[in-house]
Parts: structure tokens; sequence; C-alpha cells
């Protein structure tokens, strides 16, 4: 963990409003009180590659744990094993940005993603799947009844273009399908025929759902 990115993360969480930092545990972890009152922890990670849960395992080995752990930079993967992990221990992940709305629940550790909740829900409440599990924060492995598999990256696209295809294959490595995580927009040609070059779909959410019954 990096004192230079709990510093940072310090000074930026302290100029959200309904947010204040009233010090640090022994661990270095932030002590963050929202506006109805109500105090808990946020650890700070400073990982540059993807992080993994040999990363997150020291932050629950005291009888003080975190209730939120962020990284920075928050571009960084988030690998399932480490999701997995953090979740069994009642406590969340994300942005800055999170941290602001886990504070407004009354355990902010229950916070999850709302946008990525909604996939994993839809996926795992479809007639054709037996579960869903994280490879990262925002991909997923569906798998199928009949034992089969698809791995779903989605992303923030409007209007999805090659160039965002090629960027989450950069980012993700393999893929069996990219969905738009907005249901406005649309899919260009160019994004469609990117995506074939690579064995994968590009496809809306609505298509995934058409998709996961084949």
């Amino acid at each position: 963990m990096s004192g230079d990115a709990t510093n940072w993360v310090a000074d930026k969480l302290a100029t959200k409003e309904g947010l204040e930092i009233l010090g640090r545990t022994p661990e270095d972890f932030l002590v963050v009180r929202s506006s109805d009152g109500s105090t808990f922890f946020v650890a700070v990670l400073g990982v540059q590659n993807v992080i993994s849960a040999a990363d997150v395992e020291p932050l629950f080995a005291s009888a003080t744990k975190p209730q939120f752990i962020v990284n920075v930079p928050s571009k960084t993967l988030w690998s399932g094993a480490a999701i997995d992990l953090i979740h069994s221990e009642s406590a969340a992940f994300g942005t800055l940005s999170d941290v602001a709305r886990a504070a407004n629940r009354e355990d902010a550790g229950t916070y999850r993603d709302k946008n990525m909740g909604f996939f994993i829900n839809a996926m795992k409440q479809h007639s054709n799947i037996s579960s869903v599990s994280y490879v990262y924060d925002t991909v997923f492995k569906a798998v199928l009844k009949d034992g089969g598999s698809l791995t779903v990256a989605v992303i923030d696209a409007y209007n999805m273009s090659a160039e965002d295809v090629h960027n989450a294959k950069a980012r993700f490595g393999h893929f069996d399908v990219v969905v738009k995580s907005s249901s406005h927009g649309s899919i260009t040609n160019q994004a469609n025929a990117a995506a074939k070059t690579m064995g994968a779909q590009a496809l809306t959410f609505r298509e995934l759902m058409e998709r996961l019954a084949n």
C-alpha cells in the first residue's frame, strides 16, 4: 500500500460533500464519517497492474477491517478472485465517487456497482444460465446449463466503435461477447467487424439475452 496514495485519497475525499476524514487507524485505513454521522474505514491500494486476492488479503488480517477499498490508479483491473474475497468479507470496492455513494448506505460494505449488478442479475436470472462469476470488475463468465460458457465484457460506450472493441481486447484479453453498458446509442458496423476478427460478437443488452439462449 502506498502512503502517498492514501494521502491523495484522503485529500480528495475531504472535498466531497457529506464526507469528513476523521483520521486513520493503526493499519492506515482512513476513518470516514458520512453526513448521517456513521463512520466506516477505507483502505487504499496502489496496485499498477491487476489487483489480485494476494493484494487484498492483508487488509483483512487484523481485527480492524475496511468496509471499502480504493485503488490508485482507479483504472487498474480488479481480478475476480480479489472481488470475491472482498465481498466475502462484507466489504466493497470502487472509485472515489463510489466511496461517496457507499457513504449513503446504512452499511458502506454492502455497496455494489449498480450498472454491473444489473448485468449480473440479468444473466443469473436467464433460464439458460447456471452461474455467473467475475473475471474482472466489468468482465463476467456466464456458464450455460449445457456446460458451455461465455466470457462477457461490458464497456462504457454510447456508439460502440471499432476502437472501443480493440481497446477492450487490449485491456481484458479474451472475451466472447463485448456489450454496451448503455441502452442508448448503437453499435457501428466497424465494431461488429472488429469483434468478428477476434472471434467475438459486439452486442446490445437485448442481443446478449438472446445470445445466452442459444
